[in-house]
Order: structure tokens, then C-alpha cells, then sequence
């Protein structure tokens, strides 16, 4: 079983992606509603994969702050991916060490099936 960890997305959002990733692959999923408590997070647990909101829907946080934090903290080798719509917000958290992700309004096309299976296939 793949330890997926989900990073500030809404109480509309996050059942969504909690839903795809346990329809779709052998995952647990566990939510985490404020950024700036993420790596308290990956300090208890190893992650497959952390799937961070470029906002945080609780705390207002960035996502791409976050994702520079972690990086330069340099103790976590999950996967983190930011969840956008804004291209160029993705762009930048790939600039910043984060693997590729994907927008909401893409949340059930095949691609990003494809996309996460790259981490949480079997």
C-alpha cells in the first residue's frame, strides 16, 4: 500500500482527490489541512507521494514556499507535486524541486491517472 499525504486543499477538494487516489491504486491517504505542519508530517512518515495546494485552503500558506522549505531542508525524498491550474505557478514549483502535477479541472482525465501511477503504481 502506497502513504500518500495531501497538503491544504478544501473540504470540496480534498474528498475528490482522496476519492481518485483510493478508487485508482492501492493508497492511504492522509490529510494534512495546514501547510506550515507538513514537514511535522514527513518527519513521523515517509510519503509515496505529498500532494500540495498552491494555497493552502486553511492557513493561506504557499504551496510553493512550502515546496522550496522541504527542498532545502534536505531530510524528505518523497515526491512532492503541486495541484494548479496556473501554468505558470507549476512551472515554478518544478523550478523548485517538485515533480510535475496537475490542475483541478484535470483531476479525472486519463492523463493524470497516468501521471500519478508514475509514484503510486504497485
Amino acid at each position: 500500500m502506497k502513504n500518500v499525504l495531501v497538503v491544504g486543499h478544501c473540504d470540496l477538494d480534498n474528498p475528490q482527490i482522496t476519492s481518485l487516489l483510493e478508487k485508482n491504486f492501492s493508497a492511504m491517504v492522509t490529510r494534512e489541512k495546514l501547510l506550515k505542519k507538513t514537514i511535522e508530517d514527513l518527519e513521523k512518515q515517509d510519503y509515496d507521494l505529498v500532494i500540495i495546494n498552491r494555497i493552502g485552503a486553511f492557513d493561506q500558506e504557499s504551496g510553493l514556499e512550502l515546496i522550496e522549505k522541504i527542498k532545502e531542508d534536505g531530510r524528505f525524498q518523497s515526491p512532492l507535486m503541486m495541484i494548479t491550474n496556473y501554468k505558470d505557478q507549476m512551472d515554478a514549483a518544478v523550478e523548485k524541486g517538485a515533480v510535475p502535477g496537475y490542475g483541478k479541472d484535470k483531476l479525472h482525465d486519463k492523463d493524470t491517472i497516468e501521471l500519478l501511477s508514475k509514484y503510486l503504481s504497485e
